[in-house]
């Protein structure tokens, strides 16, 4: 997919930067993270996200060195809750979790419950903003990747990480340099997501214009 970009400058460029764009697993990133300004500016991103009614539900929470091992130790404890036969093996990689990445953020979705924009909307915006802070992190050269799993669903640890009533921790972004390239992607058919409506005819009515069909020059490419 991507080598028919590879000729291109300037501003198409950045489009070979989204197209290149791959999760990189914790144990793969080093240090260093990125640096203040750098921080801001992929918070920026996730800031210039759509945003129906300029909203931005969201918000991210850092987690900063010298508060590592207290969110291992919360990290620990709810695994704990969830495993109470954890194996030290499983204890050790819940708590890396919390202390490997370079940098760490907490991805908090939220709602405002009394705005007039609808609550699913709300949550695309979100997804968003989550899209762009992992796009301008591998446009700043890190990787990067968001990590979820039933963590996120405890209500003791979301507590214990500032998450507020009505809101919801909906992943763990880590980002750091990249130690070791990760594998390459399946590439996906752009087709597999891709329709075109063809118009809507009534069954009951007989006078109704037929479908017309789709010209070779209307598909996607590789339909």
């Amino acid at each position: 997919m991507t080598r028919m970009w590879r000729h291109m400058t300037g501003a198409e460029r950045i489009l070979e930067v989204l197209l290149t764009r791959r999760s990189v697993s914790p144990r793969r990133l080093e240090h260093p993270g990125p640096n203040p300004d750098e921080l801001d500016a992929i918070i920026q991103a996730g800031l210039r996200a759509p945003a129906h009614g300029g909203l931005h539900p969201w918000r991210v929470i850092e987690f900063r060195p010298q508060n590592r091992e207290a969110l291992a130790w919360c990290f620990e404890q709810e695994k704990l809750r969830r495993d109470p036969l954890a194996s030290p093996t499983d204890l050790r990689r819940a708590r890396e979790h919390a202390t490997r990445p370079p940098l760490l953020l907490g991805f908090v979705v939220s709602p405002r419950e009394r705005s007039k924009i609808p609550a699913r909307e709300q949550w695309l915006g979100a997804g968003a903003a989550l899209g762009n802070l992992l796009s301008a992190a591998h446009q700043l050269g890190y990787g990067a990747i968001v990590l979820s799993g039933e963590r996120c669903f405890d209500e003791t640890l979301a507590r214990q990480v500032g998450v507020l009533p009505g809101e919801y921790l909906a992943g763990f972004i880590s980002v750091g340099s990249i130690r070791e390239a990760p594998p390459q992607a399946r590439e996906v058919l752009s087709q597999s997501v891709w329709s075109c409506w063809q118009g809507w005819q009534d069954p009951r009515d007989d006078n109704a214009p037929p479908d017309q069909p789709i010209l070779p020059s209307e598909r996607v490419r590789g339909s």
